[in-house]
């Protein structure tokens, strides 16, 4: 596909907007250096171009994922009812103006003197949740970023699985929940007790929103996606023979710009690494994250990005993109709703079926036992772990070619599918 100049703008952000029916049960880049082989020319445009057309877009993806997926499932809790909540820790109170579904959500406090906000929720005759993953709307005010974790008692607090995500200030988002602890033998088919909380250590304030507790099915088996950030030159010298010789491919965040430099997968080596199933994705760094960015910025950033992968052959990756610094904001999440179907953060660990498309968490590769972790988590609970790596060169913080190997064979080991953003998107984007 051939994109001319005027096309690489367009309008159109979309915005996640009202309820839908829920029936069921309840229950920073180096400059690049000189090379033999010459930099891909770049496209640079004005964000502002009086000649953009703001008719059909032919970057724009066909469906925003986030509107499609914010309510799949089956309703656990809806908080209507805030009677059905008790506190831990912190306080609680009906908010009616910041809502993400229905007539009210609730409104969780913390002060400076407070280690953590939790609230909970009991169930008496206890409830079934050994085949379903849950998801949580959560509208973070402050700080600008932390974690939220739920507990699931079953049937007591001998027996527990702890639930969690990071997530960054960015309006309403849903967070799919992925195990991080588990406490004895947790029995999921007698989940007597639901908590939510947020640990601070005391010393902030901390205030966020609650709303909409939903349970999905959960697949069949555990997956695990291999990443790479900055399609740095170890990726592809060393990163790419490893996962050869067992048979799987990888994710490269490509960031257009650097193609070229030395230091970098040199162009032919992004095409083998293509043809061998590979998915070149859009990492659109610039020395700022998009927390920083201006809105008009962040949407010239993104789709540059994706028309460079477009406009040479990297069609298949072109619909995901990598957040640059794993940092967004709500203006950089509805605008790259418009240009991908699925985003991956730097944080967050194995995750459940996916809720919220642009915020699919990952888990540090360069630190082993950290990633066998996550693995683990995947092949007993069919998550999906999403690895996160830069370079595989043993230097400074970077993973050693034979820790990274090590991690490789173990995915071997425990069996699980290894899947690209491409292959996944394609299994779960019709499942709703």
């Amino acid at each position: 596909m051939n994109l001319s100049r005027r096309s690489y703008l367009g309008l159109s952000a979309a915005a996640l907007s009202g309820c839908v029916a829920r029936g069921g049960e309840p229950g920073g880049t180096p400059e690049a250096t000189a090379t033999s082989e010459p930099p891909v020319p770049t496209p640079r445009f004005r964000y502002d171009d009086p000649s953009v057309d703001a008719g059909g877009d032919p970057l724009a993806v066909a469906f925003n994922s986030r509107e499609r997926f914010r309510d799949v499932g089956w309703l656990v809790d809806d908080f209507e009812d805030e009677r059905l909540w008790g506190t831990f820790a912190g306080r609680y109170a009906v908010e009616e103006e910041v809502v993400y579904c229905g007539s009210q959500s609730l409104r969780l406090e913390a002060t400076p003197d407070d280690e953590r906000v939790w609230i909970y929720r009991t169930f008496e005759d206890g409830i079934d949740l050994s085949e379903a993953d849950l998801s949580l709307a959560v509208n973070l005010e402050t700080p600008d970023t932390e974690g939220v974790t739920v507990r699931l008692a079953a049937p007591d607090y001998d027996n527990t699985l702890l639930l969690g995500r990071h997530i960054w200030k960015a309006g309403w988002q849903r967070l799919d929940l992925g195990p991080q602890r588990v406490t004895g033998s947790p029995d999921l088919t007698n989940v007597t007790e639901i908590s939510i909380q947020m640990y601070t250590g005391g010393g902030t304030a901390a205030r966020f929103y609650v709303d909409s507790l939903r349970a999905k099915p959960r697949a069949g088996a555990g997956s695990v996606m291999i990443t790479f950030d900055d399609n740095t030159r170890s990726q592809y010298d060393t990163a790419y023979p490893i996962l050869e010789s067992h048979g799987f491919p990888g994710v490269v965040g490509v960031i257009p710009w650097t193609v070229g430099s030395s230091h970098r997968i040199p162009r032919s080596g992004m095409d083998e690494m293509v043809e061998s199933g590979w998915d070149m994705v859009s990492h659109p760094q610039q020395s700022d994250s998009f927390r920083v960015l201006s809105p008009a910025d962040q949407r010239a950033s993104i789709r540059e990005s994706k028309a460079w992968l477009v406009e040479n052959g990297f069609e298949r990756g072109a619909d995901f993109i990598i957040w640059p610094y794993g940092r967004y904001n709500e203006s950089a999440l509805d605008i790259a709703s418009d240009y991908h179907y699925l985003g991956f953060v730097t944080v967050g660990g194995p995750t459940g079926a996916v809720s919220d498309p642009q915020i699919v968490g990952r888990t540090d590769g360069d630190d082993v036992q950290k990633a066998k972790k996550a693995l683990d988590f995947a092949a007993q609970y069919n998550q999906l772990a999403v690895l996160m790596y830069h370079d595989v060169t043993g230097r400074g913080r970077a993973v050693s070619p034979a820790a990274f190997a090590e991690t490789i064979d173990y995915v071997d080991e425990l069996g699980l599918d290894v899947v690209t953003a491409s292959s996944y998107w394609e299994s779960v984007r019709d499942t709703v």
